[in-house]
C-alpha cells in the first residue's frame, strides 16, 4: 500500500500522534480502525492528565465488515513524564438488562438469567444477566430491548427500560467498568419491570434462546431476585442488583419493582 514506510497517526484530544502495527498486514485495517467508536471515544474522551506519545496496534479482530476488537499498547506518561501502563483490549460498551418479574398470584419476584458459553472463562455455562455489545449507533436503549428479545423472547418498548447507570451516576460515568486495569469496556445497565402470571413465568425456565447464526447458545435460568446476589458470578447482575436494591432503599423505586 502506499502508506507503508510512512508514519501514520491519529487525533488524540487534537493531537497528532504515531500509530504503528506489529504486524505490517494490520495496517491494511488501519481506516476500519479509524471508523472503530469505541477508539475515537477513546482518543477524544481520555483524560488531559494523560501523555499519550504513541500507540503500537498488536491485534484486530474484525466482526463482518467492522473492527469487534483491537489490541494495543500505548506509551502514555503523566505530565511528570512518568510512565503508566496502558496495555488496552477494546471492545467497546455493552448494556445489560436487570429482569424483574413480579408473579401475578403471589407476588413473588423473579430474575431471569441466561446460562450460555464462556470460554475466557472455561464455563460452559456460566449464569449471567441478559447482554449484548452496543453497536455503532450508540443507541444504548435500543440494543437493550433488541438483546433482551434475543436473548428472552420478552418484548419490551424501549420506555419501559429504566437506566440504572444513569439514576446511580447521572453524566459522572458512562456505565460501569468491569476490567478498568486492561479493557475499555463498560456496562450500561437497564432495569425491566413486569408482572406475568406464574405460567408464563414457568414457561420461560429452561428455554432455548440466542442467534445459532451468532454462535449464541442461551438456556434462560429463572431464579428467586433474593437468590441473585449468590447464584450468578456476573459483574452485571450484582452491579444492577446493587443500583437497584438502593434505590428503593431511598423510595425512588417502589419495592414491588412496578410502575
Amino acid at each position: 500500500r502506499f502508506r507503508m514506510g510512512l508514519e501514520l497517526t491519529v487525533k488524540v484530544r487534537d493531537k497528532d500522534v504515531p500509530i504503528t502495527f506489529d504486524n505490517p498486514a494490520l495496517e491494511e485495517l488501519f481506516d476500519k480502525l479509524k471508523q472503530m467508536k469505541a477508539f475515537n471515544d477513546w482518543c477524544n474522551g481520555i483524560d488531559e492528565d494523560f501523555v499519550v506519545k504513541g500507540i503500537t496496534v498488536q491485534s484486530i479482530d474484525m466482526f463482518g465488515p467492522r473492527v469487534g476488537f483491537v489490541k494495543f499498547k500505548a506509551d502514555v506518561t503523566d505530565k511528570n513524564d512518568i510512565a503508566i501502563p496502558s496495555i488496552v483490549f477494546m471492545r467497546g460498551p455493552c448494556v445489560g438488562i436487570f429482569v424483574l418479574i413480579t408473579c401475578e398470584e403471589d407476588k413473588k419476584q423473579y430474575t431471569v438469567l441466561t446460562a450460555q458459553p464462556r470460554v475466557p472463562t472455561g464455563r460452559y455455562a456460566l449464569l449471567e444477566l441478559p447482554a449484548g455489545m452496543l453497536d455503532d449507533s450508540g443507541d444504548f436503549v435500543g440494543v437493550a430491548a433488541k438483546e433482551l428479545r434475543e436473548e428472552t423472547g420478552l418484548e419490551v418498548h424501549q420506555k419501559d427500560l429504566y437506566d440504572l447507570t444513569e439514576k446511580a451516576f447521572g453524566s459522572q460515568y458512562p456505565g460501569i467498568y468491569p476490567s478498568a486495569g486492561g479493557c475499555d469496556e463498560y456496562f450500561r445497565l437497564f432495569l425491566y419491570r413486569a408482572k406475568l402470571p406464574r405460567s408464563e413465568i414457568e414457561s420461560l425456565q429452561g428455554r432455548c434462546t440466542g442467534i445459532l447464526e451468532e454462535g449464541e447458545k442461551i438456556k434462560l435460568k429463572i431464579i428467586s431476585v433474593h437468590e441473585l446476589w449468590r447464584a450468578a458470578p456476573d459483574v452485571k447482575a450484582l452491579s444492577a442488583l446493587c443500583i437497584y436494591e438502593n434505590l428503593v432503599a431511598r423510595r425512588e423505586l417502589p419495592a414491588d419493582g412496578l410502575p
